[in-house]
């Protein structure tokens, strides 16, 4: 009686792992079959969107004494790839953050929350071009190009337009003024930019769906002219997701 009982639980045992091998197989099969579909797509898929979100550092090498240390800045990015089929792609992409600034009587100063004037709304837009390689699932790119950094500031949350401003003479009101006028003079908006990115295709979540990570450098025109080139840099590290 033993004896059968043990041959039945061996025979039960090796069904069970047929039946899992088995699955493990088909699984393996479905993965597969996703898997050729992605690189197929990918190979005469021309266009891409994306998102991407992560810290900003801006080069500060102002006087610390009337100005504030290097900011770290959040931004929300979006854009698109246009090519992809292509040696070369192009990629469009905006991304938006805040910063607050104070005019010193000469330019506007990157600022601290408690000696701000002015708070300011900026959007990077950035158009470059470059070069993808894929490898299996993972997809690696290297571009550069122009980014143009549009800002407007305005008067921050608890400053009277009448305050004291940056020089004997001005206010609050006429530093904000001031601010803005330096944002487009000089080539302050200009910055050219390279990139680096890493995305894995991720088939178990979609065929269209790709995350990764990606950093940016840019190089402020102005800070060039001004013979002082590493104000004003920024470095972007983002998370990124393409669809």
């Amino acid at each position: 009686m033993n004896a059968r009982k043990l041959l039945f639980l061996l025979l039960l045992m090796n069904l069970s792992l047929q039946t899992f091998s088995q699955s493990d197989i088909e699984s393996q099969n479905e993965i597969e079959k996703v898997t050729e579909v992605v690189l197929e797509s990918k190979e005469t898929k021309t266009t891409s969107l994306f998102f991407t979100f992560g810290p900003m550092l801006m080069i500060n090498t102002d006087d610390s004494t009337k100005s504030a240390p290097s900011p770290i800045m959040y931004s929300l990015g979006f854009g698109a790839d246009f090519f992809q089929d292509r040696m070369l792609f192009c990629e469009v992409r905006g991304s938006f953050f805040t910063n607050y600034y104070l005019w010193d009587g000469e330019n506007a100063q990157i600022a601290e929350v408690e000696n701000r004037t002015a708070t300011a709304l900026s959007l990077m837009f950035d158009i470059t071009g470059g070069h993808k390689w894929i490898y299996g699932l993972n997809q690696f790119s290297l571009h550069g190009g122009l980014g143009v950094l549009a800002r407007f500031a305005f008067l921050s949350f608890g400053i009277d337009e009448n305050d004291y401003g940056g020089t004997l003479t001005s206010t609050a009101k006429d530093d904000v003024s001031s601010i803005n006028s330096w944002f487009y003079s000089n080539a302050n908006f200009l910055y050219p930019q390279i990139s680096f990115s890493y995305l894995r295709f991720i088939p178990q979540i979609s065929q269209k769906f790709n995350f990764g990570a990606e950093l940016r450098t840019y190089f402020c025109v102005g800070s060039m002219i001004s013979s002082d080139f590493f104000d004003s840099m920024i470095f972007s590290l983002s998370a990124k997701m393409q669809f």
